[in-house]
């Protein structure tokens, strides 16, 4: 950008919150673990943001069925061993001093988390359907009806189904 005569400049949280900002930007939705979940890499992703002056078209939010999906999952909070994401409905209340109240969702307890492990013990994502949606890519269909379903499932996809608990339907 600088090279083309606009200004970049790197910006941490203190500038903007980059979730909500990567969801504006049509980037992913927001999941049940407070994380930003895309249909490409589910949570797996670590997002940066530059301030610019360069001319862009602005991208709009997606919906591809995360909040339908994390309402009926409960996977991630059910394998939070620091109980700190909800297993609740959605609120517009905060949980803790950190939690910024007013928006619709399923707020996080992130003390509970960096006091149980550091910063992350990472069981949300990794126990997360959407951090599997490459691997099981040709099998799935997402329907606007919003259900998930399994066209046709391998033998494998059954069996890391059956590990997982998840809850694909063969169809």
């Amino acid at each position: 950008m600088r090279y083309l005569g606009y200004r970049a400049l790197p910006a941490g949280n203190e500038i903007g919150l980059s979730i909500p900002i990567a969801i504006d930007a049509g980037l992913g939705e927001l999941g049940r673990m407070g994380l930003l979940v895309t249909p490409k890499y589910g949570p797996r992703v670590r997002l940066a943001k530059v301030i610019t002056d360069m001319p862009l078209v602005p991208d709009t939010p997606i919906r591809f069925g995360v909040t339908e999906f994390c309402e009926a999952c409960h996977l991630c909070a059910r394998h939070c061993p620091s109980k700190a994401i909800s297993d609740g409905l959605r609120t517009w209340e905060g949980k803790s001093s950190s939690n910024n109240p007013g928006i619709f969702k399923w707020y996080i307890e992130p003390e509970k988390c960096y006091d149980f492990n550091g910063f992350s013990c990472s069981n949300c994502k990794r126990v997360c359907p959407f951090n599997k949606l490459q691997v099981m890519a040709s099998n799935l269909k997402i329907r606007s009806s919003g259900g998930w379903m399994v066209k046709k499932v391998s033998p494998l996809g059954r069996k890391c189904d059956k590990m997982n608990g998840t809850f694909f339907k063969e169809g």
